[in-house]
C-alpha cells in the first residue's frame, strides 16, 4: 500500500518525539498519529486538503526560513492542516483527532513549543509514505503501536450516508472524562479513520461541558 510502510511511519515519528523530549507517552501517539493521518491526506497522497507539509517539498520550504527549528515548525503546521480540515465538517461542541479538547490541546502546545533545533531529518520515513489506494482498516497498523494496550471501540457506519462526518457514539466527555479514557478514544478515533478509503469523513465525539462544583 506504501512504498514506506504506515507502521514504520509511525514508529519513526515516535523516536523523533523521543529524542526531541517529547516524554509524556500520550503525546507521543497522539502527535505521531496526528502526523501519519496528516501525512495520508496530503495533496501529493490522497488529497484530503491542500498541503505539502510533511513532503520532501513541504521540509525544503522550511528549511529555507527556519533550518534549525523546521521540526517543530512542520508539527504546528500539519496540526493546523489537520485541524481546519476537520473544523470544516464538524458540527460545533465536538472533538476529534486533531481537535482533542481545549485542555488537552494547550498541554500538547506546550509540549511542542519545547521542541528545540535538530540537525538531521527526523520525518524522512513519513515523507516517502505514499498511498494509491486505502483498504478498509487501514489504520490498523497504527493502532497496533499504541502503547495503551487498549481496544477501540468497534465502530459501524453507513456508507450510503453522504455527510463528510460521523459521531461515534451519541453520548459525550467533559474534558475530564476525555482525560481519564484518553487511550481508548485515541484508538477508537483511529479506528474510525480507518473508515475513510475513497474520500475524508470524520469521526468526532461530542464535548460536553463540564459541571463547576459550585452548581453539583
Amino acid at each position: 500500500m506504501t512504498s514506506a510502510n504506515l507502521n514504520d511511519a509511525f514508529l519513526s515519528c515516535q523516536k523523533a518525539l523521543d529524542d526531541v523530549g517529547i516524554d509524556n507517552e500520550f503525546f507521543r501517539d497522539l502527535i505521531a498519529s496526528r502526523l501519519v493521518i496528516e501525512r495520508v491526506g496530503e495533496t501529493n497522497v490522497q488529497d484530503w486538503w491542500d498541503s505539502r507539509v510533511l513532503s520532501a517539498t513541504g521540509r525544503a520550504r522550511l528549511e529555507e526560513v527556519t533550518p534549525r527549528t523546521q521540526l517543530q515548525s512542520r508539527i504546528i503546521l500539519a496540526f493546523k492542516v489537520g485541524r481546519k480540515a476537520e473544523l470544516n465538517h464538524l458540527p460545533t461542541d465536538t472533538f476529534s483527532l486533531f481537535s482533542f479538547g481545549p485542555q488537552m490541546e494547550s498541554r500538547i502546545s506546550a509540549a511542542i513549543k519545547e521542541i528545540g533545533a535538530v540537525d538531521d531529518v527526523p520525518l524522512k520515513v513519513l515523507e516517502s509514505v505514499f498511498v494509491q489506494s486505502l483498504d478498509e482498516g487501514w489504520t490498523h497498523q497504527i493502532i497496533q503501536q499504541i502503547g495503551s494496550n487498549t481496544s477501540a471501540r468497534s465502530i459501524k457506519i453507513n456508507e450510503s450516508d453522504a455527510r463528510d462526518s460521523f459521531p461515534i457514539e451519541e453520548n459525550g466527555y467533559t474534558q475530564s472524562e476525555i482525560e481519564s479514557q484518553k487511550w481508548r478514544l485515541l484508538v477508537t478515533l483511529l479506528q474510525g479513520y480507518g473508515h475513510c478509503t475513497d474520500r475524508l469523513r470524520v469521526p468526532y465525539y461530542v464535548l460536553k461541558p463540564d459541571l463547576k462544583s459550585g452548581n453539583a
